[in-house]
């Protein structure tokens, strides 16, 4: 059987559909599995292994994005389509696959053949979604999104705490402020703890704001690529992170994890997995006290 699984979205959105993704190889381990993607991700996640390739669809104007998505499914002979996304995009996908190919759709969206009723966000976790929709298949055990095969080599661990201050463009309203974080990190210092800012380019404001008032701080731009930040993670003690998609990699590490977020129906359903994540949500995370992170952090690492 060959199956094709959409994922567009966000980088966290990505790296919670991976536990899907593991539990159709689980299942279908002579299957060729494909998904469907941004072409930024198809670099950061070439060694994914539970697909055979990964396909680019960047979400461009509709129809030419129609016309990709035809051709891939006829060039892969594709029997089965799973549709994580679940989105009005996908849904005219859905249509017209319909039309012009045999091939199977599951989605919440119309025009599939197992079509089930998504939650709303806020219901449950998103993982959750993806482990009834796959039950449509007669799948019933789920396996956790892995991130474990992006280790390059022997990690050691170190008194470090990695900083996650930035935010994408447009999640300014996710940022906890810099000047907080600065105080932590004084207080992190004062306890010989090495502090990691760590983020990309546009990060770099936030950056040298927090380095400006606690100068014991490191600017690790350079050190935490996306395909280099599990690794980087796994040598940490502690990770203190806003809402953003690195913060789901750092999750997945089983590390201690100061998750900051606004309380709302998208941080209820997309907050990172873990075995050792901590939540601190308000109604506006600005808002969110230095005493309450502190005293989160010394009983984690008391």
């Amino acid at each position: 059987m060959n199956i094709l699984v959409i994922k567009h979205g966000s980088l966290g959105d990505l790296v919670l559909s991976f536990g899907a993704i593991k539990t159709l190889r689980e299942n279908y381990p002579n299957s060729n599995i494909y998904l469907l993607t941004q072409s930024n991700y198809k670099q950061i996640f070439k060694n994914l292994p539970y697909v055979n390739e990964i396909l680019v669809d960047n979400r461009i104007s509709i129809f030419p994005s129609v016309k990709n998505i035809l051709k891939k499914v006829k060039e892969k002979k594709i029997d089965l389509l799973i549709d994580l996304q679940n989105s009005t995009r996908t849904e005219i996908y859905n249509f017209f696959i319909k039309i012009f190919t045999k091939c199977k759709i599951l989605s919440a969206r119309k025009f599939s053949d197992y079509k089930y009723k998504q939650k709303k966000l806020g219901v449950q976790h998103i993982t959750k979604n993806h482990q009834e929709q796959l039950k449509y298949l007669e799948i019933n055990t789920y396996l956790k999104p892995d991130l474990s095969w992006m280790i390059k080599g022997k990690t050691k661990q170190s008194k470090k705490v990695i900083f996650i201050p930035g935010t994408s463009k447009s999640g300014e309203y996710k940022k906890w402020p810099s000047d907080k974080y600065a105080e932590v990190a004084k207080y992190l210092a004062s306890r010989n703890y090495e502090i990691y800012l760590t983020g990309s380019d546009l990060d770099i404001n936030t950056i040298n704001e927090i380095i400006k008032l606690c100068p014991d701080s490191k600017n690790k731009i350079n050190e935490s690529k996306i395909e280099d930040f599990y690794q980087l993670c796994m040598s940490s003690e502690l990770i203190l992170t806003n809402d953003t998609g690195p913060a789901h990699i750092a999750g997945l590490t089983n590390k201690n994890v100061i998750w900051l977020a606004n309380d709302n129906e998208i941080s209820r359903s997309c907050y990172p997995l873990g075995n050792n994540l901590h939540k601190i949500t308000a109604s506006n995370v600005k808002n969110i006290s230095v005493n309450t992170i502190i005293n989160k952090i010394e009983q984690i690492l008391k």
